[in-house]
């Protein structure tokens, strides 16, 4: 019997996804429940699994290509039509499949076990992980053991460079022979160098891929305008500076963000309208009652926007816990698809080595983003006064389909406002 397994809504308004890597090939015989690709969608790379077991006879398409939510992923014969063809388990090595004509045979293999975010690296530094010999727990490949093959491989073409040359430099016609082709040689190694190295391409693929549709979408679809000012942090830089070390008792890292998000929680509040998005085929504002901030993050795979879920019912130590694990997962991707969905606003940031303004992109289907830029002592007037104090970088994008540039004025005052008053946060117990 032949089954269909077709891509299904894994996620909140998936249309589509991408296929990063096949696990299978046809002609490869599955269990069920068995990895069978790693998929990209709009936010996050899943791992996807056969609910049958049998003989794969066809793939949705290359790695790379893009199955739609409904359209066939795998071609599954199931088990009862290949009765007496024994599933491998997961460590077995899988006997070779019978080449059609004119096609040579393929070699068997054994799948590698690892994790998603192994299998990624793998494909980020070009390493084929099924070649990998695996340390972890079961023969599981580890990040240690790809970073060891790579080394291997390395060092293994750099002894094979070194003896390419010398074999090529060898004399053809005495001493002065021998130096005029060594030099021959070098030279054009060198000019393949140089020749090389004037460009590199990377394909445009996976969360990178998604980043950039995601961000054109934005742009093309929303009328951004933006708004910038500069506010005095100067009481915040002390309070958290002297919470930091209480909290650090408990291991447990303070940085500016929980004040931030309290700060743009309680102006939410205030003004509803940017807490909000549009819908477009029902030409409906659509006002959020809860308040589900996205966390902009840089990863080394690309800017991840992880959700802190109500987050004004949530003290400034309990969202200092929560940004914590929602970052360390980030960065391991290890976010799980529901904390990177829902944000009603989202805030964004260069971080404390970064510029003093910018113009952040709206996260679609949003109507507005926050950016908190560096601190940076200032010398400012005060009573007519010069003095110094601990300045912040703030901008504020907005869709002008639905905000003005008069009510983002006030919202970001409002903001300026407690973030100069930090004191009135801390009442915020819950």
């Amino acid at each position: 019997m032949i089954y269909e397994f077709k891509l299904p809504d894994i996620g909140e308004g998936l249309h589509e996804a991408e296929i990063i890597r096949w696990l299978v090939r046809e002609g490869d015989v599955v269990n069920a429940d068995q990895p069978i690709a790693e998929i990209q969608t709009d936010k996050a790379m899943v791992e996807m699994t056969t609910p049958v077991a049998g003989k794969v006879v066809a793939l949705a398409g290359p790695e790379g290509a893009t199955v739609k939510v409904g359209e066939p992923l795998i071609v599954v014969e199931t088990e009862a039509a290949v009765a007496g063809e024994a599933a491998p388990t997961e460590d077995s090595v899988r006997e070779p499949v019978p080449a059609a004509h004119g096609e040579a045979p393929r070699p068997a293999r054994k799948r590698a076990i690892a994790a998603p975010s192994v299998r990624k690296r793998a494909r980020e530094l070009g390493v084929p992980i099924d070649e990998v010999e695996g340390t972890g727990e079961g023969g599981r490949v580890t990040l240690a053991d790809l970073e060891r093959y790579v080394r291997e491989r390395e060092a293994a073409a750099t002894v094979a460079a070194r003896d390419e040359a010398k074999k090529d430099a060898l004399p053809t016609g005495g001493a002065a022979g021998g130096r005029q082709a060594s030099i021959a040689t070098w030279t054009s190694i060198a000019g393949l160098d140089a020749l090389f190295e004037e460009e590199e391409r990377i394909p445009l693929r996976g969360l990178r891929k998604k980043i950039a549709e995601k961000m054109v979408k934005s742009v093309y679809t929303a009328p951004h305008a933006t708004g910038m000012d500069e506010i005095d942090v100067t009481k915040l830089v002390e309070i958290r500076k002297s919470l930091a070390s209480e909290l650090a008792k408990e291991q447990i890292k303070l940085t500016y963000l929980p004040f931030i998000i309290k700060a743009v929680t309680r102006a939410l509040k205030e003004y509803p309208m940017f807490n909000a998005s549009l819908d477009e085929e029902t030409n409906e504002i659509v006002l959020k009652k809860r308040y589900h901030i996205g966390i902009a993050t840089a990863t080394k795979a690309g800017l991840l926007v992880p959700v802190i879920r109500d987050a004004d019912q949530k003290s400034i130590r309990e969202l200092a816990v929560e940004i914590a694990e929602l970052s360390e997962k980030a960065h391991r991707q290890a976010l799980r698809l529901k904390e990177l969905q829902g944000s009603t606003f989202t805030i964004t940031s260069t971080g404390a080595g970064g510029g003093w303004f910018a113009k952040p992109i709206i996260n679609y289907p949003e109507v507005a983003i926050f950016g908190a830029h560096a601190i940076k002592r200032k010398p400012v007037v005060i009573d007519d006064e010069i003095v110094i104090r601990d300045m912040m970088g703030i901008s504020l994008t907005f869709d002008h389909r639905v905000i003005d540039g008069e009510p983002a004025g006030r919202f970001m005052r409002t903001v300026a406002h407690y973030l100069s008053h930090p004191e009135v946060l801390l009442l915020d117990v819950r």
